[in-house]
């Protein structure tokens, strides 16, 4: 059977990748909450009789990622899908909050899942085969608008996702590469960071999210964009220049004052 590695798998996205892929997947799931990824790794062995590997791992330094590159390379026991998700956000910006929060930021969601994703990619082509399913977000491919590095890091996943895909490489293999980028999802990230919920129009239920994401994989698309109204609004963002970002960018704290400024909110630490 397919094996597919799963990062951030304890909760949101990543538990939802694995419930869906489950039935026809082996699984290694990853990240730090050990007991929790047990939990769920018992209920799908039981409901599939799948095979379910927990790794725990701190994705957010290299000494913590070699466990995940270990297996991404493991010649005995290939993954042939990775799905690279482990990720954070905060409420308040980068202009609030202390450098070292936004560089851990930044390593998780920026340069952990490049590492991963190269790492994985570099191996498939090797066997001929495999996938790899980057979550970015519509944050990356909208102009500068928020003082966040959130938009930086998902626009480095996007980015880095696109020149893999198109690489003369990877265009003469089987091996795909594609770049999820979900706008606001049901799960929970925005409680973890603070994030007030303002409104329900924009809401993508994370079940139909995975199963697009899923299909786009097999189509061979190199950019799955959830629902029609998340695809209407990037193409607009593509068309808006960033030096437009100055009419309506904006203090992300500012936005939410009943969150102390000086105290940032992580979101979905892997």
């Amino acid at each position: 059977m397919a094996v597919a590695l799963i990062t951030g798998a304890s909760s949101g996205i990543g538990e939802e990748f694995a419930r869906q892929l489950a039935p026809t997947h082996d699984l290694v799931l990853v990240a730090r909450d050990v007991d929790r990824l047990r939990q769920l790794a018992d209920q799908l062995s039981t409901a599939h009789g799948t095979r379910v590997d927990v790794l725990g791992a701190d994705v957010s330094t290299r000494a913590g990622r070699t466990p995940v590159l270990d297996r991404l390379t493991d010649p005995e026991h290939p993954v042939d899908l990775l799905v690279n998700n482990a990720g954070m956000g905060y409420a308040t910006g980068a202009t609030q909050n202390p450098v070292d929060d936004e560089m851990y930021m930044l390593e998780v969601n920026a340069v952990a899942k490049v590492h991963l994703s190269l790492t994985a990619v570099q191996a498939m082509l090797a066997r001929g085969s495999g996938g790899v399913i980057n979550v970015s977000s519509v944050c990356g491919i909208a102009p500068a608008w928020v003082d966040s590095l959130y938009g930086t890091s998902t626009a480095t996943v996007l980015r880095h996702t696109e020149e893999m895909a198109y690489s003369k490489a990877l265009r003469a293999s089987d091996v795909k590469v594609m770049a999820l980028c979900p706008g606001d999802v049901r799960t929970e990230f925005n409680d973890r960071a603070g994030i007030p919920d303002k409104t329900d129009w924009g809401w993508v239920d994370v079940t139909v999210l995975v199963r697009t994401a899923l299909a786009d994989l097999r189509k061979g698309k190199v950019v799955s964009i959830p629902t029609a109204r998340y695809k209407f609004l990037s193409a607009l963002m593509k068309l808006a220049p960033n030096s437009w970002s100055k009419l309506y960018g904006y203090d992300l704290g500012r936005q939410h004052p009943e969150i102390p400024a000086a105290v940032p909110q992580p979101a979905a630490r892997p």
